[in-house]
């Protein structure tokens, strides 16, 4: 008897621990809700606020750093999604998800959208791709500011890409 009496004590502890570790991986790639970051790339304080039900508010004194908040909410709170959107659109679903997607990657690729993409970005007029630059920079930032990565990454066993200017518009 109390050699059961101790395998069930090990077994709770264990799926206790599996619990925690669980627990700790998905709230560490939350977002931040709150707290204060100091950020050399922004040129004047940005405030974001979320209202009850989430909805966020920024509030920015130009339109770069605007860029650049926007681009870490987005991070924080929607990256994995953001990657299946431009990995989709340039045909590299498959480097993420594996062979399943190799089909709709072929599909993609031959209209060879990332290229295109670039292409456009360095056509971008000097304001508009600072635009671009300050959102990447954002998007970066918010990825790197999550204490783990983003728990759809943990669970296929790979780490997020950075994000590129060329990302954007193959979101669009």
């Amino acid at each position: 008897m109390r050699w059961l009496r101790t395998i069930i004590y090990v077994v709770v502890a264990l799926i206790i621990v599996v619990i925690a570790t669980g627990w700790y991986l998905l709230a560490g790639s939350k977002a931040q809700r709150d707290g204060t970051i100091n950020v050399a790339a922004l040129s004047a304080p940005v405030t974001i606020t979320r209202d009850h039900i989430g909805v966020v508010t920024i509030d920015a004194a130009n339109r770069r750093d605007l860029a650049w908040a926007t681009g870490f909410v987005h991070a924080q709170e929607r990256f994995f999604q953001m990657d299946l959107q431009r990995r989709l659109a340039a045909g590299e679903l498959a480097a993420l998800l594996g062979p399943v997607a190799l089909k709709a990657d072929l599909n993609h690729r031959r209209h060879r959208f990332r290229e295109r993409a670039e292409h456009y970005v360095q056509q971008l007029p000097p304001r508009q791709h600072r635009l671009f630059d300050a959102y990447r920079d954002g998007v970066n930032a918010g990825l790197e500011h999550l204490r783990v990565r983003p728990w759809e990454y943990l669970l296929l066993g790979t780490k997020p890409e950075p994000w590129r200017d060329a990302d954007t518009l193959l979101t669009l």
